[in-house]
């Protein structure tokens, strides 16, 4: 567990507020992705990156 915590602290919250390189609308978020954490976009869901 202590290596999914670092990640979400650095990959994740890095990628957090970052405009949406699909859609270009949204922004991503933290969030899940088929029960993983993730960063996602707010306005089309696409995952950036996720954790497992």
């Amino acid at each position: 567990m202590a290596n999914a915590e670092l990640g979400e602290r650095g990959i994740l919250r890095r990628l957090r507020g970052e405009d949406c390189p699909v859609c270009e609308r949204g922004e991503l978020e933290l969030g899940t992705y088929k029960g993983n954490r993730a960063v996602v976009c707010d306005s089309c869901d696409t995952p950036r990156a996720q954790l497992w």
